[in-house]
Protein backbone atom coordinates (compact mmCIF):
# COMPACT_ATOMS: atom_id res chain seq x y z
CA UNK A 1 0.00 0.00 0.00
CA UNK A 2 0.88 3.66 -0.61
CA UNK A 3 0.59 6.08 2.36
CA UNK A 4 0.75 9.95 2.96
CA UNK A 5 2.72 11.92 0.22
CA UNK A 6 3.64 8.86 -1.34
CA UNK A 7 -0.38 8.16 -2.33
CA UNK A 8 -0.97 11.63 -2.88
CA UNK A 9 0.69 14.98 -2.32
CA UNK A 10 -1.86 17.81 -2.08
CA UNK A 11 -0.24 21.32 -0.52
CA UNK A 12 1.67 22.07 2.57
CA UNK A 13 0.20 25.21 3.11
CA UNK A 14 -2.63 23.62 4.51
CA UNK A 15 -0.70 20.80 6.64
CA UNK A 16 -3.57 18.61 5.05
CA UNK A 17 -0.62 15.79 4.25
CA UNK A 18 0.32 14.97 7.78
CA UNK A 19 -3.16 14.33 8.35
CA UNK A 20 -3.64 12.29 5.82
CA UNK A 21 -0.64 10.32 5.99
CA UNK A 22 -1.66 9.72 9.78
CA UNK A 23 -4.78 9.03 8.77
CA UNK A 24 -3.77 6.96 6.01
CA UNK A 25 -1.25 4.51 8.41
CA UNK A 26 -4.30 3.89 10.63
CA UNK A 27 -6.52 3.05 7.97
CA UNK A 28 -3.87 0.31 5.92
CA UNK A 29 -3.05 -0.95 9.27
CA UNK A 30 -6.89 -2.29 9.53
CA UNK A 31 -6.73 -3.26 5.82
CA UNK A 32 -3.49 -5.19 6.28
CA UNK A 33 -4.93 -6.69 9.88
CA UNK A 34 -8.03 -7.76 8.11
CA UNK A 35 -5.90 -9.44 4.50
CA UNK A 36 -4.00 -11.19 6.84
CA UNK A 37 -6.46 -12.42 9.98
CA UNK A 38 -9.40 -13.18 7.47
CA UNK A 39 -8.13 -13.46 3.61
CA UNK A 40 -11.38 -14.19 2.41
CA UNK A 41 -11.79 -10.63 3.04
CA UNK A 42 -8.93 -9.04 1.45
CA UNK A 43 -10.20 -7.44 -1.47
CA UNK A 44 -13.17 -5.66 0.07
CA UNK A 45 -11.00 -4.90 2.52
CA UNK A 46 -8.60 -3.13 0.41
CA UNK A 47 -11.22 -1.62 -1.49
CA UNK A 48 -12.68 -0.08 1.96
CA UNK A 49 -8.66 1.42 1.72
CA UNK A 50 -8.61 2.82 -1.54
CA UNK A 51 -12.10 4.60 -1.00
CA UNK A 52 -11.10 5.94 2.14
CA UNK A 53 -7.50 6.97 0.72
CA UNK A 54 -9.34 9.02 -2.38
CA UNK A 55 -12.01 10.64 0.13
CA UNK A 56 -9.20 13.10 1.87
CA UNK A 57 -7.59 14.13 -0.98
CA UNK A 58 -10.86 15.00 -3.19
CA UNK A 59 -12.34 17.06 -0.26
CA UNK A 60 -9.03 19.04 0.83
CA UNK A 61 -8.47 19.42 -3.39
CA UNK A 62 -11.76 21.50 -3.74
CA UNK A 63 -10.68 23.88 -1.59
CA UNK A 64 -7.27 24.26 -1.97
CA UNK A 65 -7.91 24.37 -5.63
CA UNK A 66 -10.08 27.58 -5.45
CA UNK A 67 -8.96 29.37 -2.25
CA UNK A 68 -7.01 32.20 -4.24
CA UNK A 69 -9.93 32.65 -6.07
CA UNK A 70 -11.82 36.52 -5.01
CA UNK A 71 -15.52 35.12 -5.12
CA UNK A 72 -14.28 32.15 -2.28
CA UNK A 73 -12.31 35.38 -0.16
CA UNK A 74 -15.77 37.32 -0.28
CA UNK A 75 -17.01 33.79 1.37
CA UNK A 76 -14.53 34.01 3.97
CA UNK A 77 -14.44 38.19 4.29
CA UNK A 78 -18.15 38.71 4.00
CA UNK A 79 -20.44 38.94 7.51
CA UNK A 80 -22.94 36.26 6.72
CA UNK A 81 -22.75 32.56 7.52
CA UNK A 82 -25.50 30.58 5.50
CA UNK A 83 -25.94 26.96 6.46
CA UNK A 84 -23.44 27.56 9.15
CA UNK A 85 -20.81 27.00 6.12
CA UNK A 86 -17.71 28.62 7.73
CA UNK A 87 -17.71 26.47 10.53
CA UNK A 88 -17.85 23.29 8.47
CA UNK A 89 -15.57 24.61 5.75
CA UNK A 90 -12.75 25.10 8.71
CA UNK A 91 -13.74 21.85 10.50
CA UNK A 92 -12.99 20.35 7.30
CA UNK A 93 -9.66 21.94 6.51
CA UNK A 94 -8.83 21.22 10.17
CA UNK A 95 -9.05 17.88 9.53
CA UNK A 96 -12.46 16.88 10.60
CA UNK A 97 -13.53 14.57 7.23
CA UNK A 98 -13.57 11.17 8.57
CA UNK A 99 -15.91 9.60 10.73
CA UNK A 100 -19.65 10.24 11.28
CA UNK A 101 -18.88 14.19 11.06
CA UNK A 102 -22.01 16.35 10.82
CA UNK A 103 -20.35 18.93 8.43
CA UNK A 104 -21.52 17.80 4.98
CA UNK A 105 -24.58 19.17 4.50
CA UNK A 106 -23.23 22.92 5.01
CA UNK A 107 -20.25 21.42 2.85
CA UNK A 108 -22.67 20.98 0.11
CA UNK A 109 -24.46 24.38 0.61
CA UNK A 110 -20.71 26.06 0.45
CA UNK A 111 -19.86 24.51 -2.91
CA UNK A 112 -23.84 25.34 -3.96
CA UNK A 113 -23.10 28.94 -3.35
CA UNK A 114 -19.65 29.21 -4.06
CA UNK A 115 -21.21 27.83 -7.94
CA UNK A 116 -24.56 30.10 -8.10
CA UNK A 117 -21.75 33.08 -7.12
CA UNK A 118 -19.86 32.43 -9.84
CA UNK A 119 -22.89 32.13 -12.27
CA UNK A 120 -23.80 35.70 -10.67
CA UNK A 121 -20.27 37.08 -11.17
CA UNK A 122 -18.84 35.51 -14.70
CA UNK A 123 -16.23 38.36 -15.32
CA UNK A 124 -14.70 37.97 -11.82
CA UNK A 125 -15.34 34.04 -12.09
CA UNK A 126 -13.48 33.69 -15.56
CA UNK A 127 -10.46 36.23 -14.15
CA UNK A 128 -10.03 33.81 -11.34
CA UNK A 129 -10.13 30.52 -13.17
CA UNK A 130 -7.68 32.45 -15.94
CA UNK A 131 -4.80 33.26 -13.44
CA UNK A 132 -5.55 29.45 -11.63
CA UNK A 133 -4.89 27.77 -14.78
CA UNK A 134 -1.55 30.58 -15.51
CA UNK A 135 -0.37 29.43 -12.40
CA UNK A 136 -1.09 25.81 -12.32
CA UNK A 137 0.15 24.95 -16.02
CA UNK A 138 3.14 22.39 -17.25
CA UNK A 139 6.49 23.11 -16.80
CA UNK A 140 8.79 21.73 -19.39
CA UNK A 141 11.84 19.40 -18.25
CA UNK A 142 14.22 20.13 -20.19
CA UNK A 143 14.08 24.06 -19.92
CA UNK A 144 17.31 25.57 -17.17
CA UNK A 145 16.08 28.34 -14.90
CA UNK A 146 19.62 30.15 -14.12
CA UNK A 147 19.50 31.88 -10.53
Amino acid sequence: VMLGDAYAFIDPVFSSGVLLAMNSGVIAAEAIDTCLKTPAKAVAALKKFDALMKHGPKEFSWFIYRVTNPIMRDFFMGPRNLFRTKEAVLSMLAGDIFGKTPIWSSIRAFKMLYYIANILQPRRAYLGWKRRRFNIRKVDDDVVYNA
